[in-house]
Formats: C-alpha cells, structure tokens, sequence
C-alpha cells in the first residue's frame, strides 16, 4: 500500500541503489525479529542486483532468529576492516546513528544515508528519508519497496520478511495491524514462507537457559496500582544462575501484559554500567512512547523502549512513578 510520497521516496531509494558500488545494510544495537529480517532482506536484494554488500551489526542475533536464511551474513562491527569505504548505507529502523553503536563509524561523510524506519521519533539526518508511522514494521515496508520496483520475492526473503512481520506486529496482535498487513503476510506465504515453522522458530522453540530465565521472571512478577502496573526486574545475577544470555531476553517483557487487569507492562534489564534497559508494553491509549522518550527512547504508544542511567532498583521506583502517573492522567 503505497501512496504518491511513498511511491517518490522508493523511485530515489531505488535509483540510489542501482547506481551505487559497495552499499552498507545496517539497523539499530539490540536488534529485534524486524530489524535482522529486513536487514537480510535487503542484503539479499543488493546481491541479487550485482552489488557488493556488506550487512554489520553490533549485538549479538537473538538465538531464536538464528535459523533465518542468511543470518550468518551479518557480520560483527569488530571484524570489518575500517578502511573499508561504503558510498551507500542503508539503515532500517533506527532514529538515530547514536542507535547503531559502534557500526556507525563505517559511514563517512561521503557515504549517502537511505533513512527506512516507522518510529515517529526518528531524526535521522538522511540523503533519503522514508518514514511511515502506518507501516506495522519496517518488513512490511520492504515488501512494498521490492513490490514497487519490481523485485521477485523468493522464498528466503519471503520467510525472512514474514518473521519481521510477525515479531513486529506481536503476532498480529498489535494495532498496527492492517488489512495490508494481513495481504502482505498471505503474498509472503504465496512466495514460499512457512507460517507455521517461522512462528515455531520464534516463539515455541526456547533454549532451556532462557526457559528457567523465564520461570526466575515470572516469579518475581511485581504488581502496583491495583493490579495496573506489572514490573518484572531482571537481574544480572538471574542470567548467571540459568545461564541466559541478555541477547536472549528479547521478547520476554511481553509476559508483563499476560494477567487480567494490566494495562502497563516493563521488563528492566540490569546492565554492567550500573545502568537499567527498560522494554515497556501497554494496552489501548495507554502511551509508554512518551515515557521512554523521557530518557532518550522511543517507540510506539504500545510498544516502547529506554535506557535509565540508573541501577535497577531506584529505575524500577522512577518508571513505576511514571506509569502511575500516566495511567492516572
């Protein structure tokens, strides 16, 4: 579903690509199922046009997205000669170069920057900015990208944009979720992905480190304002004791929405620097967005992240304050 703006934006993304020698696919630090499928989609779209690609990254890929055809592409930002020149970086879902880490430092001055994202807050200063707060996931407007110019979707791409999808809309659960969507989703399914194994792989598919995690969380569930609010803290000690590793808790702050009456969730991951990441979920008209952009974040009403510079306990009082009041407002 594109309109006349989008249809110009992907005519100059396009055009760019075509003429470009050694492009860059690159997304934000912590990536989630929608920023590793359409990074790997793209990456597969520029060699299939005769380009040579290079997709970086700084976090390590989340286990689960582990079988996604093409994974094994994305290289770590540590081992890419720097010297390396790219004209072209593509960079997906991200608002800001501060959100792709140390990989930034592969785009120089003279490399052209394609902004790709559906975040309101984006500020990416960019050659080409395609920003569509309607699209579900940035997957979704990849598929309308390749749509547009013409690019057969094989079955590879199909599955790695699907999982996007998937993972970005919560399993179609979320508002973002469109009738175009749902079309997209059964034109991927005509192209060869496997809606069953994809949501198995993801979701149904869980390593028994982060299965005990999961259990620790669950445990020590916290419950505030009536019932409202759910906080699960999670410490670094709980990744010691189960063995999980942080690049695991992805996805897991979703349980805090789980019990009846909650209208707010956060996970809050203890970091190394004495710092707190912070995932939050909500139901409704109930706008997180805005509280993670207090501390440098953002994201959708529903769906949102920060990072507090504070340890977990005097974060979990201060974001816990800031859910009451918004929920009260």
């Amino acid at each position: 579903m594109t309109d006349n703006l989008a249809i110009s934006r992907i005519t100059r993304i396009q055009q760019i690509l075509e003429q470009c020698r050694r492009p860059l696919v690159v997304s934000h630090i912590d990536p989630d199922g929608d920023a590793i499928g359409t990074q790997l989609a793209f990456g597969s779209y520029l060699q299939a046009i005769g380009k040579s690609v290079n997709m970086l990254r700084e976090s390590d890929v989340p286990a689960k997205y582990l079988f996604l055809p093409g994974v094994e592409q994305i290289a770590v930002a540590g081992g890419i000669d720097q010297t390396v020149s790219y004209d072209v970086a593509v960079v997906l879902e991200c608002p800001s170069l501060n959100r792709l880490g140390t990989v930034a430092r592969f785009i120089g001055e003279a490399t052209k920057v394609i902004n790709i994202d559906h975040h309101p807050e984006n500020e990416l200063q960019a050659d080409v900015s395609w920003v569509d707060v309607k699209a579900s996931s940035v997957g979704e407007m990849a598929y309308d990208y390749f749509r547009q110019v013409g690019f057969e979707i094989e079955a590879d791409m199909a599955t790695n944009l699907y999982a996007a999808i998937l993972t970005d809309t919560g399993r179609f659960r979320f508002e973002s979720t469109t009738p175009h969507t749902l079309a997209v989703a059964g034109d991927l399914v005509r192209a060869g992905a496997d809606p069953r194994m994809i949501c198995d792989r993801v979701y149904y598919d869980v390593d028994p480190a982060v299965m005990k995690l999961t259990g620790r969380l669950l445990s020590a569930l916290e419950y505030y304002g009536d019932g409202r609010i759910c906080i699960m803290p999670l410490t670094r000690q709980m990744l010691v004791e189960t063995g999980a590793s942080i690049a695991n808790t992805e996805g897991l702050v979703d349980y805090a929405m789980y019990t009846r009456g909650v209208q707010a969730g956060a996970l809050l991951r203890e970091l190394e620097n004495g710092h707190t990441k912070v995932s939050l979920r909500s139901r409704n008209s109930f706008d997180i967005a805005a509280i993670a952009g207090l501390f440098g974040g953002g994201g959708h009403p529903n769906a949102a992240g920060c990072t507090v510079k504070l340890p977990l306990e005097l974060a979990k009082r201060e974001i816990v304050r800031l859910l009451l009041e918004a929920h009260d407002a």
